[in-house]
């Protein structure tokens, strides 16, 4: 369900090239920034009609950035996401799964170690965790076509999020998904090079169509949950040297256009900043 709170309008202009990677350009003396941006060309056009079929992806290196949830009940009031970026002093964020009217998440969600929703819905079969208690990775990606389920999650990280479904399971295949609705969507994973992967297409899709097509297109992923779709679906990275803003539009029966032009208000992100900044 979809908080429709006031939104900021933000006007992006962005160049795009097909299927193709962009890592920024750097000066002697400076140091990449651990992040990559991809922007890719979908193989089919949305039945909807509308959108450009190009697909963002953001590659982040875990040994230099730590993600983690930011939240309505614990940071502050909801807000678009460019404005929980600067707000917290974050280089990127996306959305941190669907969410209840009251802003409470739909899934389970422990923030360092906090629980603010215990909810345990039987669809939802994603998991998300940061902050691990021990020696684990810094992001764990579970749940059905994984190794590991929520509970294993709980009790090694001390950051955990139960998301909808898998789009891409942890061999890098496509997951089925029963619901036939077109929508804009982003998502949140990682690839085979142990980085994490942040992707929104703002062409709208039935979920199962985008999951095929990112299976096809040789991207490297293991593992990739879906966040949320239609107009909230949010990405966005503000570093001098790797921008992206990336806002969602069409969903069926609720906003069956292409024409938001506005970040809408969210209770609940997960951001990322570098390591080491407290």
């Amino acid at each position: 369900m979809r908080a429709k709170g006031t939104a900021v309008s933000v006007l992006v202009a962005v160049a795009i090239v097909a299927a193709a990677s962009w890592s920024p350009e750097v000066g002697e003396g400076q140091e990449r920034p651990g992040i990559v941006v991809e922007r890719h060309r979908a193989p089919r056009p949305s039945p909807t009609g509308v959108g450009d079929r190009m697909i963002t992806v953001v590659r982040v290196d875990l040994r230099r950035y730590a993600f983690r949830f930011l939240t309505e009940a614990h940071d502050g009031r909801r807000r678009p996401l460019p404005e929980w970026i600067e707000d917290h002093d974050l280089t990127g964020g996306i959305n941190a799964g669907m969410f209840l009217p009251g802003g409470r998440s739909v899934g389970f969600m422990m923030q360092d170690g906090e629980i603010r929703s215990d909810r345990q819905p039987r669809r939802f079969q994603a998991v998300l965790a940061f902050s691990p208690r021990g020696t684990e990775p810094a992001m764990g990606l579970g749940g059905t076509g994984c190794d590991h389920d929520l509970d294993w999650f709980r009790a090694r990280y001390r950051s955990v999020l139960q998301s909808r479904r898998l789009l891409i399971d942890c061999e890098g295949r496509a997951r089925r998904w029963p619901n036939r609705r077109r929508y804009s969507a982003a998502a949140l994973g990682r690839d085979r090079e142990g980085r994490a992967v942040l992707v929104h297409s703002r062409t709208p899709y039935r979920m199962e169509v985008l999951s095929r097509m990112l299976e096809s297109m040789s991207l490297g992923l293991e593992g990739l949950a879906y966040m949320e779709g239609g107009p909230e679906a949010s990405v966005v990275v503000d570093h001098p040297r790797a921008r992206v803003s990336e806002m969602g539009s069409y969903e069926d029966g609720f906003f069956p256009s292409d024409g938001n032009r506005e970040f809408w208000d969210l209770p609940n992100v997960i951001g990322f900043a570098p390591r080491g900044r407290d």
